[in-house]
This record gives C-alpha cells, sequence and structure tokens, in this order.
C-alpha cells in the first residue's frame, strides 16, 4: 500500500471520526476513535521514518479538529513506535519485506494485537488531555470505556473491510 492510499484512508477515517463518531452521545466517558483504522493499514514494511510522518499528519489532523494540544499527535506517535515491539512480542520477528498489514490478520490475532494498541493510544492521549492522573477514577473508566468502543468499531471494520473476510 503507497502512502498516498495509506493517506486516502486517514482522510476517510477522519472524516467518519468528525463527522459520525464525534457526537455520539456516549463521548462523556468513552469516545471511540476510528481514525486508528489508517495505523492498521500500514504494511509492516514500511520504513520507521514514513510511519512516523503518516502518525505525525494524522495526530495533528485530529489535534487541530479537537483542538487538544497535541494530545492525538502524542499518542499517535508513541502508538506508531511501539506497534513492532508489540506485534513481535505477541507474534514473532516479523520480515522485513513483508507487506501485510494489521488489517490483514485474522480476527484471532488481531483481537489481542489491536487491544493492546489501542489501550496504549487512549491511556497516553487520555492522560496529556487530562494533564496526569487527578481523577484517577474518571481517566481509567473513560480508557477503559474508550478502549472497548474503539476495539468493537474496529473489530466490525475489520470484517467488514478484510479482505480474508470479505466475499
Amino acid at each position: 500500500m503507497t502512502v498516498g492510499r495509506i493517506l486516502g484512508v486517514a482522510v476517510l477515517t477522519i472524516t467518519v471520526q468528525w463527522l459520525l463518531i464525534q457526537d455520539l452521545p456516549l463521548t462523556g466517558y468513552g469516545n471511540p476513535y476510528i481514525y486508528l483504522w489508517a495505523f492498521f493499514v500500514i504494511p509492516f514494511n514500511t520504513p520507521r521514518m514514513t510511519s512516523y510522518v503518516l502518525a505525525f499528519i494524522i495526530g495533528s489532523t485530529l489535534d487541530s479538529l479537537e483542538q487538544s494540544g497535541g494530545a492525538h499527535t502524542i499518542a499517535a506517535l508513541v502508538t506508531i513506535a511501539a506497534k513492532p515491539a508489540i506485534e513481535n512480542f505477541l507474534y514473532g520477528f516479523r520480515e522485513e519485506n513483508s507487506n501485510h498489514t494489521l488489517s490483514g490478520l485474522p480476527l484471532a490475532n488481531f483481537l489481542p494485537l489491536t487491544f493492546l494498541l489501542v489501550l496504549l493510544h487512549h491511556s497516553l492521549l487520555f492522560t496529556v488531555e487530562n494533564s496526569g492522573f487527578s481523577e484517577f477514577s474518571a481517566l481509567g473508566l473513560r480508557i477503559l470505556m474508550s478502549t472497548l468502543s474503539t476495539v468493537g468499531l474496529l473489530t466490525i471494520s475489520h470484517s467488514l473491510l478484510s479482505k480474508r473476510y470479505a466475499a
């Protein structure tokens, strides 16, 4: 998948995020972030610098829309940085020339990886937005509810869009 296609997926997911999901009534405690799908279509063989630039662009775009002061950018960059290590931890070494993506994984492999990446992303995002750990129980509830709703939406997206499940 080329950088242009990845950016196209990012634009589409950010548009869906901003126009449809952003104003859902559950956003008080749990806001799903479907734009993370753009990270899941980045192939394993994408150079690290390209992945960081894509994460920066995606995070900065969300920051500008939500006026969140860099929280999305920080969370996106750390998520992209941690993605290869979590993949290697869960599934072993990935070949450097592999052009597979997370969106092509079977559901049994997709779920734990998605859960860990989304939990990491949301923990950073909401802690930075919250300026630390004040009101820890509300922060924990927000992280948990957002993680579960995001993983649910990403799993639905995976089931609908993955080539492995396409009819």
